[in-house]
């Protein structure tokens, strides 16, 4: 089956997991995961929430700074991406690191409070059954929220704002980490692809999207997919 890029991931060896690690720690994608944060300790203050693609885990690190009483669980299909998130975590007590894949897991049905995804979603093989399976997972009455880029943009806007957020970097770094996410933006989705997703799935009748900005960068939505 072709991938989208799960495969690739699962198979990353240890200096590409760095690699990746290092072309994603500038002050935009920083600064992103900081307004997350902000936004969930608006909505949640106790509990359990998952991180699915949590990478080498800088998300769940702006979480714990902000709401520190959260129980945190990450989850990735990169075993040398969660031994960066381990490295980077180490002074948070009792946080669950889980190597997996969100389309089938081992969490319990109604488990957490809050459920995130953030710039992994474009990659998902199977969206559909992975959105089914964040359904089961996450409790009656609660939210997950999915970050994520979009090819409804500015595109004009897109390059000044990336050219402040990578101001002061060398050229080299500017290079690969716009090449990055130039990458990500051919992959992504449209609104009404992502629509045409969620429609499929048990979230069918109970998602909104917003288009937002996060890191200085208009390219993102958040999609709130509320379980009944």
């Amino acid at each position: 089956m072709k991938t989208r890029g799960e495969k690739q991931y699962i198979n990353m060896p240890p200096f590409a997991a760095r690699l990746y690690d290092n072309l994603t720690s500038v002050k935009g994608v920083n600064r992103s995961f900081e307004d997350i944060a902000v936004f969930v300790a608006s909505i949640l203050q106790k509990g359990r929430l998952l991180d699915i693609g949590t990478g080498p885990g800088r998300l769940l690190l702006e979480i714990h700074k902000k709401i520190p009483g959260l129980e945190l669980s990450g989850l990735d299909i990169s075993a040398s991406m969660l031994v960066i998130a381990r490295q980077n975590l180490t002074d948070i007590r009792d946080i669950d690191l889980q190597v997996g894949n969100i389309v089938q897991t081992d969490y319990l049905d109604n488990y957490f409070d809050c459920i995130l995804s953030s710039g992994s979603f474009y990659n998902w093989d199977n969206p559909v059954e992975s959105l089914n399976e964040i359904y089961r997972i996450l409790k009656s009455g609660k939210t997950a929220f999915i970050f994520e880029s979009v090819k409804d943009y500015d595109k004009a806007l897109l390059i000044m704002r990336l050219k402040d957020n990578l101001a002061g970097y060398s050229f080299m770094r500017k290079k690969l980490s716009s090449c990055f996410l130039k990458r990500q933006l051919r992959m992504t989705y449209s609104i009404s692809e992502f629509q045409m997703i969620l429609k499929q799935t048990k979230f069918r009748n109970s998602y909104n999207i917003h288009q937002i900005e996060l890191g200085n960068l208009k390219i993102y939505v958040r999609i709130e997919l509320n379980k009944e």
